[in-house]
């Protein structure tokens, strides 16, 4: 049980196994452990990350300000939200995707990974999103079920995984490291955030 609200993103409670009691007692649950508790510090990055889920459950999982965003750009996209916190084990210890997406072209399918940062930092940034890339491409199969299984169709991948990154703007212009990351294939978008509401600069896609 995850919260989305502006004041306490992120907080939540694990471990829910009984789910007939959950539903009975949701209102409660959702409470007492997502919005009648202290937070703390709010990081940036935890507040758009719930910013993002929240706005696309509003919008049919619709990710609205990447896609508005990205409306300007020689390469417009549609972003369906999939998931979040999906972790997966290596040999030495695990690896996490920030956020998941569907970028849907007509009929064709592609996966989509998310990375959010609240500051410009690059540490291990491109080892990330490579390695979970080359992981979701080796067990595309598995992976377009799980999204099957949100979404409650059939899916099926037309091209290996889009990597992203969402981060603070720099300034009015394209992002100045938007060339080196797309010759990593990284597409970048920056944000600039007021009292809780974004707006959203999508660089241009990678060569491919």
């Amino acid at each position: 049980m995850i919260g989305l609200l502006p004041g306490r993103p992120q907080r939540g409670k694990s471990g829910l196994t009984h789910l007939d009691a959950v539903v009975a007692d949701f209102e409660a649950l959702f409470a007492r452990h997502c919005r009648d508790i202290e937070h703390g510090r709010v990081t940036g990055e935890k507040a758009l990350q719930s910013h993002l889920i929240r706005e696309a459950y509003l919008h049919g999982r619709h990710m609205v300000s990447l896609n508005d965003a990205s409306r300007v750009t020689p390469e417009p996209v549609d972003l369906l939200f999939v998931t979040d916190e999906i972790s997966l084990p290596l040999r030495a210890g695990k690896i996490v995707c920030d956020v998941l997406a569907l970028r849907c072209d007509g009929a064709r399918s592609t996966p989509v990974l998310i990375e959010l940062k609240d500051q410009r930092l690059l540490t291990r940034l491109v080892e990330q999103l490579d390695g979970f890339a080359a992981l979701l491409d080796e067990h595309a199969d598995r992976f377009a079920s799980l999204f099957g299984a949100l979404f409650g169709r059939d899916v099926r991948f037309d091209g290996p995984a889009e990597k992203w990154l969402v981060w603070p703007a720099a300034g009015p212009g394209p992002d100045p490291r938007e060339e080196e990351l797309a010759s990593k294939g990284i597409r970048v978008a920056g944000y600039d955030e007021h009292d809780g509401a974004y707006v959203m600069r999508v660089g241009r896609p990678p060569i491919r």
